[in-house]
């Protein structure tokens, strides 16, 4: 198991322990009115040699990031360090990249006599790159500690950057700055240091960061992005293959795959705690948390078969036990049937399923790409079985699965080749929302015997095509789905993404290489484009509030 490092915690604490016995240091921690939250107890030890200025650490680059050896060794050497001295906010622990999973951070460790908050400030001398402020969280419930463990993200490789500290008491009074300069490394990857930008309305942007998503070449080194909202990159987080589809953040940790197989757990202080491995299957596109099984639902591939992307596998977050769900073959079997082989195609990628959603703890929905579909199976955990499809009728027509498609309620033309599918909960029993990114891209390099003549937004000629913005509202009851909601967005026939975030829309046209965010009126804001040739898959906006920041 991987030693973490939260606060001062192993070897640090355990020392600190054993000298401060005058001061009453306990591990115990009560929230009861009355009581003091261990968060809140003197753990400022003047025994220890105390620090006069900051020491800052530059690692050596590691190869391998996601092994238990790289994260126990890295977490050892900081234990250490802070056994043996005593860092203050004047004098601080400062570690560039410490587990070597962003490389646009530094860690920063110290003690405060009384408990406290904290906010940075990280500034360069560049002045069409402006400051970069964040509240931290110190991973306390009480918002304030006197064991500070930090990472610093947001930083500019290859030049000198100045962060400044800033503690604030318990009633939110600032009592104390620090500042400080350190020379960060210049970062071997391929991805924009800046992008370009286009306003279109003066509107105030949510907060947050884009999190972009590439598509991955052999002779590119792409990363997870992060860029500010001025279109700077903020923040790196190194994959081994593959790509990310998707962040979750699960009880304070951040859960991402880095490569086809291998999944990680991830502490606010950057550090893997946690590996787990899919084995024989290998995922792609999608994975959501469902809470009553503890258990990631991710879309698979068997390597072990003759098709891809068409299994649904579960991964206990506890155990690390990995499921085989469902395997769509056996839930459309007239549907695989059909499709046929393209040439120069190793293997048969009839559905392609890019996205699903879980609905009250057993239902799954699912986007086949393949078919223009969004597909309904129910009690996934247990017996899964076919519940509805919405499509046009012409996809199914035919097939022993037309009984299942919904009827329209009111003239729309359904979506076709749709990415980025997400549930939202409705008003009444039955009824509920389903958004999407609606490409408009009628095609399937399967089954050509579809009949997409009833698609009538795709009938135009590419140049003035649109993608869009859809978003349902689903009737169980009467077995019906209506458009509620649309805008139009840059035509991507591929890839793409559409996020609700606050009262905004974060839309990426991934084909042509941008996103935008968008007011509640679906008018463009701000849009950025990326200078690279490969194509971006996706883009959420993600605050990360709870793992670095705090509110």
């Amino acid at each position: 198991m991987i030693r973490k490092i939260k606060g001062f915690t192993g070897i640090a604490i355990m020392a600190a322990c054993l000298m401060m016995t005058a001061t009453g240091c306990s591990l115990s921690s009560t929230t009861s009115e009355g009581t003091t939250n261990v968060a809140e107890q003197a753990t400022f030890d003047p025994n220890l040699e105390k620090a006069t200025s900051m020491e800052y650490v530059v690692p050596e680059e590691k190869t391998d990031i996601y092994t238990e050896e790289t994260q126990q060794k890295a977490a050892a050497e900081i234990e250490e360090k802070l056994a043996s001295k005593l860092y203050t906010v004047e004098a601080p622990l400062v570690y560039y990249n410490p587990f070597g999973t962003n490389t646009h951070s530094a860690n920063i460790y110290f003690s405060t006599e009384e408990a406290v908050s904290a906010s940075y400030t990280v500034s360069v001398e560049d002045e069409t790159i402006n400051d970069f402020t964040r509240k931290l969280a110190t991973g306390e419930e009480s918002g304030v500690t006197t064991n500070h463990a930090y990472q610093l993200i947001g930083l500019i490789p290859n030049v000198e950057n100045t962060i400044t500290i800033t503690l604030y008491d318990k009633d939110g009074n600032q009592t104390k700055e620090s500042t400080f300069t350190i020379q960060v490394p210049d970062v071997q990857s391929d991805a924009d240091k800046k992008l370009a930008l286009t306003d279109e309305k003066t509107e105030e942007l949510t907060d947050g960061l884009f999190c972009v998503v590439y598509g991955r070449i052999d002779n590119l080194t792409l990363n997870i992005s992060l860029y500010d909202n001025d279109g700077i990159l903020r923040g790196e987080l190194p994959v081994e293959s593959y790509r990310t589809d998707r962040i979750l953040t699960i009880d304070g940790y951040l859960y991402y795959n880095v490569s086809e197989t291998k999944i990680v757990k991830v502490d606010r202080l950057g550090q893997v705690v946690k590996i787990y491995d899919i084995g024989e299957y290998e995922f792609h596109h999608d994975m959501v948390y469902e809470e009553s099984q503890n258990s990631l639902v991710i879309l698979a591939s068997d390597t072990r078969e003759e098709t891809v992307e068409d299994i649904i596998i579960s991964l206990n977050l506890e155990s690390g036990e990995v499921k085989e769900l469902l395997d769509l073959k056996d839930l459309l079997p007239d549907a695989y049937e059909k499709a046929v082989k393209p040439d120069k195609k190793s293997k048969l990628d009839w559905a392609h399923v890019n996205a699903l959603q879980v609905i009250d703890g057993s239902d799954v929905i699912l986007s086949f790409r393949e078919l223009s579909s969004i597909v309904s199976v129910k009690d996934i955990f247990t017996n899964p079985e076919l519940e509805y499809i919405l499509s046009e009728t012409s996809v199914w027509e035919g097939t022993p699965y037309e009984e299942y498609v919904y009827d329209k309620v009111g003239d729309f033309t359904p979506q076709a080749g749709q990415h980025c599918i997400t549930y939202v909960e409705g008003e009444a029993d039955g009824e509920y929302y389903i958004y999407m990114f609606n490409n408009n891209f009628t095609y399937s390099g399967t089954r050509k015997d579809i009949d997409w003549s009833g698609y009538t937004l795709s009938q135009v000629d590419v140049e003035e095509r649109e993608s869009f913005y859809y978003r349902y509202k689903i009737n169980e009851n009467d077995k019906t789905f209506e458009l509620v909601n649309s805008f139009a967005v840059p035509y991507s026939a591929y890839v793409s993404s559409v996020q609700p975030v606050d009262e905004h829309y974060v839309v990426c046209s991934g084909s042509q290489r941008l996103f935008g965010e968008y007011d509640s009126e679906g008018k463009l804001i701000r849009q950025y484009q990326s200078q690279l040739e490969q194509y971006i898959y996706r883009t959420f906006k993600y605050t990360f509030d709870g793992i670095w920041f705090s509110k």
